[in-house]
């Protein structure tokens, strides 16, 4: 209901959890939360049944409805404690996923009989060994429009990973 108070860790946990559902993917939320909002497991099937492929990305969410979305790129602004801790080279690999809303809050979410529409989109990045910033409030960060968090992307990346590269 417009008006109300919008969590929205929620709203970006709940559209990377639909996402993850649809690739096959196990989430996990971890308790307390030290940085991390959500992890990802690859999952893979032997001898008709399901395993734990033990291949974990973690994810740090934002969601927000001031990105800046240009034709090639998705600018927006990071606060330096979440930047510095993305850009840690850590053995279990962390992006981050923004989900990017639209201003009218009437508008993330249309339901009808005939579906459930979420008129959003989640772009991810990894700063993995980025150089650390000595700034005091946020640092500007550029995702690739293509680094769309999609079924297809979610999959691929965990496959990299299992191979032991970057996401």
């Amino acid at each position: 209901m417009p008006g109300q108070a919008v969590d929205f860790l929620a709203t970006g946990r709940a559209y990377v959890q639909a996402v993850a559902a649809l690739a096959g993917v196990a989430t996990s939320t971890p308790s307390p939360d030290y940085g991390v909002d959500l992890s990802l497991r690859l999952i893979e099937q032997h001898d008709n049944a399901l395993h734990d492929a033990r291949v974990q990305l973690d994810l740090q969410l934002r969601s927000t409805t001031r990105a800046n979305v240009s034709p090639d790129t998705v600018t927006y602004d990071l606060d330096v404690r979440t930047y510095n801790f993305l850009c840690d080279l850590s053995p279990v690999r962390c992006v981050l996923v923004l989900l990017v809303l639209p201003e009218d809050e009437t508008q993330w979410l249309h339901q009808m009989p005939e579906g459930l529409v979420i008129r959003s989109c989640a772009f991810w990045m990894s700063l993995r060994g980025a150089e650390r910033t000595a700034a005091t409030s946020s640092v500007r960060v550029v995702i690739p429009r293509p680094q769309v968090f999609s079924v297809t992307a979610v999959r691929a990346i965990l496959e990299r990973l299992s191979r032991g590269e970057e996401p």
